[in-house]
């Protein structure tokens, strides 16, 4: 995919600042999120993943010799929650103690991360976990009113542990978290684990 194109789909470059040719494609996009969002009633609908990989390998076979579509093309590894943190943890701490190049510790850096939560009826929606030492000092917005409230956090890179409050009384666990941990009152936080190699 074109770095401008990702750019605008990541909300780094207006529609204005596309070329000609990239403002079609990019208003495609548009329109297919705008679709998931009206027609969806909790999270992406049944299909959704195979269809944006047919169409991201369709976008990319016509830019790309064959042979190099085959050596890209994406392949389904199923891969465990549980591994995934194993790894990000074990590549967390590596890092740590040996530190970025240039002298920068990995611990200064913090890393933006994009919480979602489908909540139509709440009036607030808070994120709360270690990174705020489990107070709601992090408000969601839901800008557009359609009961999906997101935020985007700075934190440190690791694993961190996090719950939603809505409105002021309801934790809840983020049912989309790609692991739980116990909380030791009879619940599940999630857990998000952070790594300055790609972000989450």
């Amino acid at each position: 995919m074109d770095s401008r194109l990702q750019a605008y789909l990541d909300g780094d470059l207006p529609l204005e600042g596309l070329p000609a040719e990239l403002r079609a494609r990019a208003e495609e996009w548009d329109g297919l999120l705008e679709e998931i969002r009206v027609t969806a009633p909790a999270g992406a609908p049944l299909g959704l993943d195979t269809r944006v990989l047919a169409a991201l390998e369709a976008d990319r076979a016509s830019a790309q010799p064959g042979w190099l579509v085959w050596l890209l093309r994406p392949r389904m590894v199923p891969v465990p929650p549980a591994a995934v943190l194993a790894a990000a943890a074990a590549i967390i701490l590596v890092l740590g103690l040996v530190g970025l190049p240039g002298g920068g510790a990995i611990a200064e850096s913090r890393i933006y991360v994009q919480f979602v939560v489908d909540a139509p009826a709440a009036e607030t929606v808070h994120l709360v976990g270690d990174f705020t030492e489990w107070q709601p000092t992090v408000e969601l917005e839901d800008a557009d009113g359609d009961g999906v409230w997101s935020g985007r956090v700075p934190l440190l890179p690791g694993v961190h542990e996090y719950m939603f409050v809505i409105d002021g009384a309801d934790w809840i666990t983020d049912p989309n978290a790609a692991g739980y941990q116990h909380d030791g009152f009879g619940q599940q936080n999630a857990i998000v684990a952070v790594s300055t190699l790609n972000g989450t």
